[in-house]
C-alpha cells in the first residue's frame, strides 16, 4: 500500500528511523545502520506501508546539502593547508587507480571497454555524506585523517562534472567530440569559480545585515537560502548540490559568523540528513541480489577491499602514518550517492546495461551499509594494537609509589 501524502511519508519515515535507529544504537551497532534498514522497510520491495521514493528523495536531497553546509562552516581553509596535496593530488590518483580497477572488474563481467571504464568512474566516488556522517558522530570532523578524508571527497566530487561531459563521449564516440567537452568543462569550471569569488563577498555582506535584526528567525532563513541557494546554483552548473552546499559553508567559516551559523543549522542538518540513508535503503531490493549473488558478491568485495587498499596505500605515500592512512581509508571504501546519479545518467545514455547499473547499485548499497561496520572494525582494532604496545608497569605499593626510589 502506497500514499503520496507528504505528512503520511514524513511520519512513516521518522517512525521507521526512530524505531530501528533506536534497537541499532541498543545493540551497540552505528544508528545508520538502522536508517538504512528503516528506508528497506518503508520501500517498495518489501511487504507493508510502502513510502514515496520521489518524496523521501527530495527529502534527501535537502538534507545532504544541509549537511555539507553545516560542515563546511566548520572547515577553516588555513586548517586544511596542510592536507591539500593528498587532498588534489591523492584525490586525482585515487580515482584514476580506481577507475581502472573498475574497468577490470567491469571487463570480466561482460562490458565493453567503454562500459568498463565508465564502470570504473562510478565505483571512484566515495560516499560524502555517509563519510562526513561517520566522522561528525564520532567527533573527527577536526582531526588529521578527518581533512584529509574531506579533502579527498572534496576532488571526488568535483570530479563528478567531468565525468559527466565526457558520458557523451563514451556513449556516442563519433557524436560528440572530445574538444566540445573540454570547452563545456572550461565554460562550468569558470562560472563555478566566478561564483565562489561572488560567493565570497556576497554572503558574509548579506549574513551581516540580517544579524544587524537580532532576530534568530531571519539569520535562520537566511542560513537556509544561503545552503538551498548554492546547491542549486552549482546544480545548474552541473556540479553536485552537496560540493555548492559545501564551498557556501566554507565561506561562511572565514567569517564572524560561522558558529552562529553551524549551532542554528544543527537540527535541519539532523533530521533532514537522516532521509538520505532511508532513501538509499528504500533503493534495496532483495531479489535482484538473489538473481545477481555471485557476480554481485565478487564485485562488492572487489570494489570495498580495492578501494579501502588504494585510498590507505596513498595516504600512506604521502608520509601519513599507518593509523591515519587506514582511518581515512576505512571513511572512503564505499561508493558514492552521486554513482547513483552518474549510473542513471549512463542507462539512459546506452552506455551500460541494466545488469552492470544493478551492479553499481547494489556495491553501493552494500559499501554503503557495512562502512560503518568497518570503521567501528578499524577503530577498535587500533585501539588494541596502540594498547599492546604501552610498556607493563610495575604495580604500585605503598612502599614503591610513583615517586619512590626502586
Amino acid at each position: 500500500m502506497s500514499d503520496s501524502s507528504f505528512v503520511v511519508n514524513f511520519l512513516a519515515a521518522v517512525l521507521a528511523a526512530l524505531v530501528l535507529g533506536y534497537v541499532a544504537h541498543r545493540l551497540h551497532l552505528p544508528t545508520i545502520i538502522g536508517y538504512l534498514l528503516a528506508g528497506v522497510a518503508v520501500g517498495p520491495h518489501t511487504p507493508g506501508f510502502m513510502g514515496d521514493p520521489g518524496l523521501v528523495r527530495s527529502l534527501a536531497e535537502v538534507g545532504v546539502a544541509f549537511l555539507m553546509f553545516a560542515v563546511g562552516t566548520r572547515v577553516h581553509l588555513n586548517r586544511l593547508r596542510r592536507v591539500y596535496k593528498v587532498g588534489v593530488l591523492g584525490g586525482l590518483a585515487q580515482v584514476a587507480l580506481t577507475i581502472a580497477l573498475g574497468a577490470i572488474i567491469g571487463k570480466s563481467l561482460g562490458a565493453g571497454w567503454p562500459a568498463a571504464f565508465f564502470f570504473g568512474a562510478l565505483i571512484s566516488v566515495s560516499s560524502t555524506a555517509v563519510a562526513v556522517k561517520l566522522l561528525y558522530d564520532r567527533g573527527h570532523l577536526d582531526s588529521l585523517h578527518g581533512k584529509v578524508a574531506l579533502a579527498i571527497l572534496l576532488v571526488q566530487d568535483l570530479l563528478v562534472l567531468p565525468l559527466i561531459l565526457v558520458l557523451p563521449v563514451l556513449a556516442h564516440p563519433g557524436e560528440t567530440s572530445a574538444f566540445d567537452s573540454l570547452i563545456a568543462l572550461a565554460k562550468a569550471a569558470g562560472l563555478l569559480l566566478a561564483s565562489l569569488i561572488v560567493g565570497a563577498r556576497v554572503i558574509p555582506w548579506l549574513l551581516e545585515r540580517v544579524a544587524r535584526t537580532a532576530s534568530q528567525e531571519l539569520f535562520i532563513f537566511a542560513s537556509i537560502s544561503i545552503a538551498l541557494g548554492s546547491a542549486i546554483g552549482t546544480q545548474a552548473l552541473g556540479v553536485s548540490a552537496a560540493v555548492g552546499a559545501f564551498l557556501a559553508g566554507v565561506a561562511i567559516s572565514q567569517g564572524k559568523f560561522s558558529e552562529q551559523v553551524s549551532s542554528a543549522f544543527s537540527p535541519f542538518q539532523d533530521l533532514f540528513g537522516i532521509f538520505f540513508f532511508i532513501s538509499v535503503g528504500m533503493l534495496l531490493d532483495p531479489a535482484l541480489l538473489r538473481h545477481e549473488l555471485a557476480a554481485a558478491a565478487v564485485t562488492i568485495l572487489l570494489v570495498i577491499g580495492g578501494k579501502l587498499l588504494l585510498v590507505t596505500l596513498l595516504t600512506r605515500l604521502f608520509g601519513y602514518s599507518r593509523p591515519v592512512s587506514l582511518l581515512v581509508g576505512l571513511s572512503l571504501a564505499q561508493v558514492g550517492e552521486l554513482s547513483f546519479i552518474l549510473a542513471g545518467l549512463g542507462l539512459n545514455q546506452g552506455l551500460i546495461e541494466v545488469r552492470l547499473y544493478n551492479l553499481v547499485v547494489m556495491s553501493a548499497l552494500a559499501s554503503i551499509f557495512v562502512s560503518p561496520f568497518l570503521v567501528q572494525f578499524g577503530e577498535a582494532a587500533l585501539k588494541r594494537a596502540r594498547l599492546r604496545r604501552v610498556p607493563r608497569q610495575a604495580p604500585v605499593t605503598p612502599e614503591t609509589g610513583p615517586g619512590s626510589p626502586q
